[in-house]
């Protein structure tokens, strides 16, 4: 297994996804390098990607307990809580839909109103109208 993170070297997806993650502590690593490129194989966005990468830390942590050793004491489940949020937030970001028009101009749009491979608009001009008002 290894690790790789390169600040200087942001145009790369593998050191994007670890600065969202905060995973760029060679010393302390999150994720491997081969479970992030396991998971760029499986998701198609990089927030989805990076949902999916805090799901797989908070996989990780779900299996540290809390404990308390005099005034020491570390709590494993208010990290995984942030990694959960984390993960949530970014699964809304790459979630997001916009409605479609389906045309720009007059030509494209009478063009694609007979075209049956074309995703055809959820609205049109007077749908609201009522009959016999």
């Amino acid at each position: 297994m290894s690790f790789s993170y390169d600040e200087t070297k942001l145009d790369k997806e593998m050191n994007v996804i670890r600065l969202y993650l905060g995973d760029t502590d060679e010393n302390d690593p999150l994720l491997q390098d081969e479970e992030i490129v396991f998971i760029q194989g499986k998701k198609t966005t990089l927030t989805k990607r990076i949902a999916a990468c805090c799901r797989l830390i908070c996989a990780q942590l779900a299996r540290k307990v809390d404990y308390k050793l005099s005034l020491l004491s570390e709590k494993a489940g208010v990290k995984y809580e942030r990694y959960k949020d984390q993960a949530d937030r970014y699964e809304a970001m790459g979630s997001l839909s916009y409605p479609w028009a389906a045309s720009v101009d007059v030509a494209l749009k009478e063009a694609n109103e007979d075209d049956t491979s074309v995703v055809q608009p959820k609205f049109k001009k007077g749908q609201m109208d009522h009959p016999g008002t």
